[in-house]
């Protein structure tokens, strides 16, 4: 891998990285441990390689950067379990663990949904460069691709938050959130699934703000 790749290489492995996140969103269980090591691991190369000078700040940048900061809610979910492992012993971590434990499954469930939103919003953009590129040009821009990824967390912290505080005792509207999560990430994976295959399978007429 060298030091300093130049903008074809950049772009090949951050294509790669994008077949990756897919593979890994789309086929595997979200829990899976393995792809999710490899996709922590590719995350911490693309953020390298999208701060290189070769890459301009097009949309599709900010939302890969994105996409791979959002594996740090994966790390987040290792490091709260690792603690869990090594305080054992300590009464206070005894007593909230069951808290805890709900907390890093939350993580890992917040992670997927993030990740399913930007890919949508990846695929998206990719879809509108190849077709109507000049009739969407005034949207496709950094500051859009920006506020969209704002909506996205905003999105993904109102999931987490209630779901974290909810207990057994509660019987209010957060008992449908489980189901009404379910429903989004259904439909959020048709999406993308559709996105992605006609990206791959329709060769598009322009690349110009697109790593496809």
């Amino acid at each position: 891998m060298c030091l300093q790749p130049t903008l074809k290489d950049c772009q090949g492995w951050l294509r790669r990285f994008i077949l990756l996140k897919l593979v890994t969103v789309l086929l595997f269980p979200h829990g899976a441990s393995l792809p999710l090591l490899v996709s922590c691991v590719f995350s911490l190369r693309a953020l390298m390689l999208l701060r290189s000078p070769h890459i301009s700040t097009k949309p599709s940048t900010v939302l890969l950067t994105q996409l791979a900061l959002a594996d740090s809610l994966v790390w987040l979910h290792w490091g709260l379990c690792l603690g869990m492992s090594l305080c054992w012993w300590i009464e206070e971590i005894r007593s909230m663990r069951y808290t805890m434990i709900v907390l890093s499954q939350q993580l890992l469930d917040a992670h997927h949904l993030a990740s399913l939103l930007l890919l949508g919003l990846l695929g998206l953009e990719a879809v509108l460069v190849s077709r109507w590129a000049q009739q969407t040009q005034r949207f496709r821009t950094s500051y859009w691709a920006q506020f969209c990824c704002s909506l996205v967390w905003m999105f993904v912290l109102l999931e987490l938050v209630p779901r974290v505080l909810q207990d057994s005792r509660q019987q209010t509207y957060l008992s449908v959130l489980p189901a009404v999560s379910l429903s989004v990430r259904r439909v959020l994976w048709l999406l993308d699934s559709w996105l992605h295959y006609a990206i791959f399978n329709f060769k598009p007429q322009r690349r110009r703000a697109s790593f496809y």
